[in-house]
């Protein structure tokens, strides 16, 4: 198994990026195509963090499945300025570099993240429904549009990019083809509100999804921990046997 830190020029950014991306086991999974996994970081890290703070690398080794850990810096992965359009950097060079360098299997991916990275794979898993199978978010960053507001986003903006907003959205569409969609928290986080407040509002419109509660804090022992379980997910959604 192996991993390469890869460097190419966004036009979403405006300049060159980098991103880690962990490679299947040639021996182990065959020269693919193998289904991608995008897995986001948190506010206070960048692309190496998963690498870095958790057993991530050990823990999708048995998988036929090539991650992709982009660096976000602290932009909540979201299009803000001329040179901070994060969800298009991710949304349209990231993934258009990936399906272009490697031997990626065409279809929906999965997303996963923690905080901040937790928040932007809800978005994106919801916002572009047609790209994503599979969303597993960890103690995530899950505002309402008020919330964004007081964070200094434009009202309209915040309406238009809040999951609430985004949940509404999906839920008004067939159920046919939306993601499997999941998170967590640990109950000593100071994120726990959020994402009870973001569970009450997908249970009331109905939307089918699974939220689930550990011990824990907002620390790598809590994500690495769960993160197995994530991976668990993605694998079936996919349709991935563990070798």
């Amino acid at each position: 198994m192996s991993f390469a830190t890869v460097q190419f020029r966004s036009r979403a950014l405006g300049r060159h990026v980098q991103y880690t991306v962990i490679l299947p086991d040639q021996e182990r999974h065959g020269n693919g195509p193998h289904p991608v996994l995008y897995q986001l970081h948190g506010r206070s890290d960048d692309h190496t963090a998963w690498m870095v703070h958790s057993r991530l690398l050990d823990h999708v080794r048995p998988l036929p499945l090539l991650v992709v850990l982009p660096d976000g810096g602290v932009s909540g992965w979201r299009n803000a300025g001329a040179h901070e359009r994060y969800e298009s950097f991710v949304m349209e060079d990231l993934m258009a570099h990936v399906a272009g360098t490697f031997h990626v299997r065409p279809g929906p991916a999965a997303i996963g993240g923690l905080s901040m990275g937790g928040g932007g794979s809800m978005r994106f898993g919801l916002r572009y429904p047609d790209r994503f199978a599979s969303i597993w978010s960890h103690s995530s960053s899950l505002p309402t549009p008020a919330e964004l507001e007081a964070q200094g986003v434009a009202a309209e903006e915040a309406a238009a990019d809040s999951v609430y907003t985004l949940a509404d959205r999906l839920a008004a569409q067939s159920a046919a083809g939306r993601p499997r969609v999941t998170f967590d928290c640990g109950v000593s986080d100071q994120l726990l509100q959020q994402n009870r407040s973001f569970h009450a509002h997908l249970e009331r419109l109905g939307l089918d999804h699974t939220y689930l509660e550990h011990p824990g804090a907002h620390t790598w022992d809590y994500w690495d921990r769960h993160v197995v379980e994530a991976l668990a997910q993605h694998a079936e959604v996919l349709g991935l046997k563990r070798a």
